[in-house]
């Protein structure tokens, strides 16, 4: 790869960046956890309520989570490959029921 073209990548990896950047809206984000917040947290050691923990969950296998006992659904979909990305956590959200059959998680509407 030449220098320029080397540049012309790295140019339009920064804008894929900056453009997912803003659309990105923490205020919204957190107006809509307030759906999950009986259940969930992202606050690093709170483990005690109904959900597993969501810090850091991107990037995560799915139900693998340490001291947390999930569905056997969720343990097999993530025995399967299934990790936690934008688009499946999405589609989970959108349907948890389609999503992963025999999961315990509904969707407050």
């Amino acid at each position: 790869m030449t220098a320029r073209a080397a540049a012309l990548v790295v140019a339009a990896v920064a804008l894929i960046a900056v453009t997912l950047a803003a659309r990105a809206d923490p205020a919204r984000g957190e107006r809509i956890f307030q759906r999950c917040f009986a259940c969930h947290s992202v606050v690093a050691g709170e483990d005690t309520l109904p959900g597993p923990n969501l810090r850091a969950v991107l990037g995560r296998r799915a139900g693998t989570l340490p001291g947390f006992r999930f569905s056997p659904a969720m343990v097999e979909d993530g025995a399967r490959g299934l990790v936690w990305t934008r688009g499946a956590l999405d589609a989970y959200l959108a349907d948890p029921q389609a999503f992963i059959p025999g999961t315990e998680m509904g969707m407050p509407r």
